[in-house]
């Protein structure tokens, strides 16, 4: 997909002026306030992706939007960059691929969990412990509560799926029975 290979080289061009700069963790926060702005905002990110509207118009419309909130020149450079490189409509997979480099670099490990109820603070804090524990980074639990589990959860770390929702279970035991 050439918008993903895009995003990653942009992504890792940002990483780099982060990192000379010291910044990268305030370059991700505020590229994705900017991006969570564009999204909530559809006639922003409609400006800013439009082909029909200039440059000039473009960038005076980021600057109006970004000079309330203080970013860094850093960030304001590569978002006027995008905008003259007419590549606005790739930001998201941009900051995606950012956040994950960077989380990279931080040993931070997101991990996916499907549960049939909201976890618990402590439920939470051991299942953030164990987890730790076996990938030896710091867990960022990410929670989607989906009663069609029925019991159990859904755990994915990385590429890896570790699928003990009674849901599969019950498919397991009917599977086994069917064969006899």
């Amino acid at each position: 997909m050439i918008g993903g290979s895009l995003a990653r080289r942009y992504a890792r061009a940002l990483l780099a002026i982060g990192e000379e700069e010291g910044q990268t963790r305030r370059i991700l926060e505020e590229t994705e306030q900017f991006d969570k702005l564009a999204s909530d905002t559809p006639l922003l990110r409609e400006m800013m992706e439009a082909n029909h509207i200039n440059r000039r118009d473009k960038k005076a419309a980021l600057e109006a939007s970004l000079a309330p909130a203080g970013f860094l020149a850093s960030t304001r450079n590569f978002l006027f960059l995008l905008v003259d490189k007419g590549r606005m409509n790739i930001l998201s997979p941009i900051v995606s691929e950012f956040r994950r480099l960077v989380e990279q670099i931080e040993g931070i490990e997101r991990v996916e969990v499907v549960v049939p109820m909201p976890l618990m603070g402590t439920q939470r804090d051991m299942l953030q412990s164990v987890l730790e524990g076996q990938t030896g980074k710091k867990v960022m639990l990410e929670e989607t509560v989906e009663p069609g589990v029925l019991g159990g959860m859904i755990v994915k770390v990385g590429s890896t799926v570790y699928d003990g929702s009674a849901r599969t279970q019950i498919k397991q035991i009917r599977q086994n029975l069917e064969k006899g």
